[in-house]
């Protein structure tokens, strides 16, 4: 079974080559340009288990959450208002919101580091198609 970080990885390659199969035919590619188009792109899933996303949750509810204004902190900000509005429509607890949250909706990026990205996709471009 593929670890979270893996599986992330590979759907971020998937997300990089679409970047490249849009590209218009003798364009140079640009990779930090590819990164950064495929890390903003919606991602599958948010990659984070239930129990840390339930604990980062809880911890930025009470405002003691210790990261600056980052990737990380803005996919918990995200997953908070997810949360919240699923709380509103269905008049549920946070845990059962984040569940359904983390199983069936998507991310709208990747949240991913930009060197993250374009170590990733050099990666890429080092593997055979």
């Amino acid at each position: 079974m593929l670890s979270l970080v893996e599986t992330r990885n590979r759907h971020f390659l998937e997300a990089c080559r679409r970047v490249i199969d849009r590209l218009p035919p003798r364009e140079e590619i640009n990779l930090v340009r590819v990164a950064m188009d495929a890390a903003h792109s919606p991602a599958p899933h948010y990659y984070c288990t239930f129990t840390y996303a339930l604990r980062m949750l809880r911890v930025l509810r009470h405002g003691r959450i210790p990261l600056r204004r980052d990737r990380r902190l803005a996919m918990w900000e995200e997953l908070n208002e997810k949360c919240t509005a699923y709380m509103e429509r269905r008049g549920c607890n946070l845990p059962e919101a984040l569940s359904n949250i983390l199983a069936s909706e998507p991310a709208s990026q990747f949240f991913i580091a930009p060197t993250t990205a374009l170590r990733l996709i050099q990666k890429l471009r080092q593997t055979p198609k």
